[in-house]
């Protein structure tokens, strides 16, 4: 038994040394692309508690994503895919030599990923202007003279602002690291496991949830008139999280998992994976890691777009980023034209940019000039204010649905670019929106776009 437990102390420590290592040698790019936000440092926390491994069963299922995803990144040059790689890389390392791993792991990858959070931060926003409307609409049923304008709701000429936080980044974090906790909790009690489907569609009732909290925490927050930052305001947040979202999963998730213990467990084959495949498996997986980490700069997807390179706009100065970013700059206005991207890309969206300069955003809407239909919203940053607006243009057509030009672009049309304009008054701001949105950006010849740069 002595022989048996050193065997197996020493098996741990192998395995814990060589993710050690990997990690080590993909710090460089995992620094590049991991961001410390308030939901990664839940995530990582959480990890440990939601973790488990069946030491009866070895597997080398994940060496084969993690050389599928590499492949990827190889021709795709996406981030996402080496942190993907690298992760079920490292599953691979614990579950060849010390068992198999639990499917929850996998979502705390997926969750980790700063792409889940470029999608919580970018759809939050629509999403959080719908549910305004809602709302307001709730609202209107018991209060006349109610309305809303963008994050907004207005009831007899005075004015409640939806915050950031409905619907944002660290909300929805919290959300899904409670409903992983209360999976993993409650598959020990009943000693039973969930397929990945079953959690997904876990995950999928715990979206729901957090949209009736939010929706319920703004009703609340208007009614009481509870100004954010306020004792009041986190009380009401703290309650309608606990009411309509801790309490209605946890017995959901109980239901779904008692349920699933009753279904039988189809027997498999626990012969453990030959060390003939696993090391060099592990070399392969390793080596190819360590060469992309060390040539990541090779390996960068900055979009060149040669139409938008050509553009000139008079009375602005024009600089380029090294994110290939166009930078229209006088003393009345900012202007950036982000480069075209692929559908499945992030796309340098303001509400993400902006506010790591520091700044935040205030008063956001919709607003309908002429035919075409834009985002503005206001920049806030200590006692600076600034205006600003964005939407996408493709040289075709001008619009602010994420999801229209992402399905657009992949059905094959002009790609299209992202243009955010700052002033800082609404009267310069007005003045350089109607110009720009007359002007066809990306199909003119090579000549100056004649602006009014004093508007």
């Amino acid at each position: 038994m002595q022989l048996l437990k050193h065997h197996i102390d020493q098996k741990t420590i192998i395995t814990i040394g060589l993710a050690s290592l990997t990690t080590l040698l993909c710090v460089q790019n995992l620094a590049f692309y991991l961001l410390p936000t308030t939901s990664f440092y839940v995530f990582l926390a959480i990890a440990p508690f939601v973790f488990t491994i069946n030491k009866e069963e070895r597997k080398i299922r994940y060496a084969f994503f993690s050389l599928g995803f590499i492949i990827l990144y190889f021709f795709l040059k996406m981030q996402l895919l080496f942190f993907l790689s690298f992760s079920t890389g490292i599953l691979f390392i614990i579950e060849s030599r010390m068992g198999k791993v639990n499917t929850l792991p996998l979502f705390i990858i997926l969750l980790i990923s700063p792409y889940s959070s470029f999608i919580f931060d970018v759809f939050g926003f629509p999403a959080r202007l719908l549910l305004t409307d809602i709302a307001a609409s709730m609202l209107s049923v018991a209060f006349e003279q109610t309305a809303s304008s963008g994050n907004n709701i207005i009831i007899h000429n005075q004015s409640f602002s939806v915050d950031p936080e409905c619907m944002g980044l660290t909300m929805v974090g919290y959300a899904y690291a409670t409903t992983l906790l209360f999976i993993n909790s409650l598959e020990n009690k009943y000693q039973t496991k969930l397929t990945i489907y079953k959690v997904l569609g876990i995950l999928v009732i715990s979206t729901f949830f957090i949209v009736v909290v939010n929706l319920f925490r703004i009703i609340v927050i208007v009614l009481l008139q509870a100004p954010p930052e306020t004792v009041t305001h986190e009380a009401i947040g703290l309650l309608s999280f606990g009411v309509y979202f801790l309490l209605p999963l946890f017995f959901i998730c109980k239901w779904l998992i008692k349920r699933n213990k009753n279904e039988p467990i189809p027997a498999k084959s626990t012969q453990p994976p030959s060390k003939k495949i696993i090391l060099p498996l592990t070399v392969v997986i390793v080596g190819l890691l360590t060469f992309f980490n060390f040539n990541r700069d090779n390996y960068r997807n900055i979009q060149q777009d040669d139409k938008s390179k050509r553009i000139e706009i008079a009375n602005f100065e024009k600089s380029i980023t090294d994110e290939n970013v166009l930078k229209f700059e006088n003393e009345h206005a900012l202007i950036y034209i982000k480069p075209s991207c692929h559908f499945f890309g992030p796309d340098h969206n303001p509400t993400i940019c902006w506010k790591g300069s520091g700044y935040k955003f205030i008063n956001i809407k919709t607003e309908k000039i002429g035919a075409f239909e834009i985002y503005k919203a206001e920049l806030k940053k200590d006692n600076e204010i600034l205006q600003t607006a964005w939407w996408f243009d493709n040289g075709q057509e001008k619009i602010i649905s994420q999801l229209e030009w992402r399905w657009k672009t992949a059905l094959g049309n002009e790609p299209y670019r992202l243009i955010n304009v700052t002033a800082i008054s609404e009267e310069a701001l007005n003045g350089q929106i109607n110009e720009l949105l007359l002007v066809n950006l990306f199909q003119q010849p090579e000549s100056e776009i004649m602006l009014d740069g004093k508007s």
